[in-house]
């Protein structure tokens, strides 16, 4: 009675390999995946940035106009 474990497949075993690089595909594919998350995450905080900058330059315009009204 002999039970053949699949960890017993030589290096050369060419369904190990095939699994072997499988598994290694489907890594790269959820690695992929992260990183376009995680890249549209990053360019919805550059264009919060962006805005908060241009709000920023905005406050900045006011208080100056106003500043210089106050001061005639």
């Amino acid at each position: 009675m002999s039970t053949m474990n699949t960890d017993d497949r030589g290096p050369l075993d060419l369904t190990k390999q095939v699994d072997d690089l499988t598994q290694t595909v489907d890594g790269y594919k959820q690695l992929v995946e992260t990183q376009h998350r995680e890249i549209f995450e990053l360019r919805k905080i550059a264009s919060e940035v962006e805005s908060y900058r241009n709000l920023l330059h905005g406050y900045r315009c006011v208080i100056s106009d106003l500043s210089y009204k106050l001061r005639k």
